[in-house]
Formats: C-alpha cells, sequence, structure tokens
C-alpha cells in the first residue's frame, strides 16, 4: 500500500492532462454529472498504476460533491451568467476572468480535498476510470470510445 500522494503533483499532471482532454471532461461533466478533478486524479492513479476500491470511490466522491455543490459549482453558474448581467463587453470580460480565476483556485482547493481524504492506494493497475463511470451509470458503449481517447492522451 502506498499512504499518500502529493496534492502538488497531482495538480501538475492536470495542469499537463487537462487542455488535452477538456472537451471530453466538460461533456462528461455537463452529461453524466462527472467531477472534472476526481476524473483527473483518477487518471493521476491509472498513470501511476495505482487504485482504489469503490467503497473508497464513493467516499471521495460523496466528499467532492458536498465541496463541489456549496462553493464550485455556484461560483462556475455565476461565471456562466455574466452574460446575461448587462454590462458591457470589456465589463463583461474583466468580470468573467476574475470569476474564472477564483473558479481555478476552487479547482485547486477541490484536488487537495481529494489528496486530503484519499484513502491508501494499492500498488496495482486497476480500471478506475471504468469504476468511476458505473458509478455514475454511464452507458459502457457510449462512453467506450471516448475512454479510449482519454488514455492516449494520458500516455502521450
Amino acid at each position: 500500500m502506498v499512504n499518500r500522494l502529493s496534492a502538488e503533483a497531482l495538480w501538475q499532471f492536470s495542469l499537463a492532462l487537462y487542455p488535452k482532454v477538456q472537451p471530453l471532461c466538460l461533456q462528461w461533466q455537463d452529461e453524466l454529472g462527472a467531477n472534472v478533478n476526481l476524473l483527473l486524479l483518477l487518471c493521476y492513479l491509472e498513470q501511476q498504476q495505482l487504485s482504489i476500491g469503490r467503497q473508497q470511490l464513493q467516499q471521495l466522491q460523496a466528499e467532492l460533491e458536498n465541496f463541489s455543490a456549496r462553493f464550485t459549482r455556484p461560483l462556475r453558474q455565476l461565471r456562466r451568467r455574466v452574460s446575461e448581467s448587462g454590462l458591457d463587453t470589456a465589463m463583461q470580460q474583466q468580470l468573467k476572468q476574475t470569476l474564472l480565476a477564483s473558479e481555478l483556485d476552487l479547482e485547486r482547493l477541490e484536488q487537495k480535498l481529494l489528496v486530503q481524504h484519499c484513502p491508501a492506494l494499492a500498488m496495482q493497475p486497476a480500471q478506475v476510470l471504468e469504476l468511476y463511470l458505473q458509478l455514475l451509470n454511464a452507458d459502457a458503449s457510449a462512453v467506450a470510445g471516448q475512454l479510449i481517447d482519454l488514455r492516449q492522451a494520458l500516455y502521450k
């Protein structure tokens, strides 16, 4: 068993991977209710050939859902509604950038929360991404090709 992972290592991994998989992550966020930070953590674990069990994954998901519902998602919704504000274009852009920077800070806090609550990790390869998609009730055949694309980005 591995006791801990590093929040900084996860963050740096996420900064490198996310631009490659952003459309897929956002699609799964919008269509399946996936949490992008949990998804990135699972990608990191898979790349490192580490795993967690179903129960531990459910606990992480619940912990993160509480934080995200209270802080991250409301801020994201506010940022998305800026265009309805009636402000001129320059002010809208400034407001969006300010909210986006705050949203990014919350995303980083979500990752710290995940690392803080992550149980001991098993040193074995496992299909933790499939496990998460099952928890989200995703249609396995519908996401199979997308999962291949995600893994290809992960190992490039």
